[in-house]
């Protein structure tokens, strides 16, 4: 007898056996791909609010018109008179996952959200620690630092700023 041209049924499933393999595999490498962008997207994103909120709170503060306009500096909240005579504050009401606030003549707006923690530290002509300030007076600080974090699913970026006030 003359055999048929074909498969045999014990070739189909060798075939079916490994085609199956590959796609499991090639599953697996396209689950971590995509898992891979969405960190990266992520941590971007982070990254980029982060940068712009580090970068508006320096600008901002080197428009305090002078050491004697600053109105609050405490580790969580700084408040000052600008150049243009302005009242404003860049602040965080310490909850996690919260917005960090800046405000300016009233009215606020989010200057990055998530922020997971945020910390002024302020510092004398000389470089060592000075008081934080709760009312108006006169100041002795000279130059603030900004430590910004902000979190999102499960993941964190930091930044860390400063900026020296005018000495007027």
């Amino acid at each position: 007898m003359r055999r048929d041209a074909g498969f045999t049924l014990a070739e189909l499933v060798i075939v079916i056996v490994v085609v199956s393999i590959a796609g499991l595999l090639l599953a697996g490498v396209f689950r971590e791909a995509v898992g891979t962008y969405r960190f990266v997207d992520v941590q971007s994103d982070l990254l980029q609010q982060a940068r712009y909120a580090e970068e508006r709170v320096s600008r901002e503060l080197r428009r305090v018109r002078d050491r004697a306009s600053v109105t609050t500096a405490e580790s969580r909240t700084f408040a000052f008179v600008d150049t243009d005579a302005a009242p404003v504050a860049v602040s965080w009401d310490g909850t996690k996952g919260s917005r960090l606030l800046y405000t300016k003549n009233g009215v606020a707006q989010t200057l990055a959200a998530g922020v997971d923690s945020l910390a002024f530290a302020y510092f004398r002509e000389n470089g060592s620690a000075a008081a934080p300030v709760v009312a108006p007076s006169g100041t002795d600080i000279r130059r603030v630092t900004v430590y910004l974090r902000l979190a999102k699913g499960g993941q964190t970026v930091a930044t860390l700023g400063a900026a020296a006030l005018r000495s007027l």
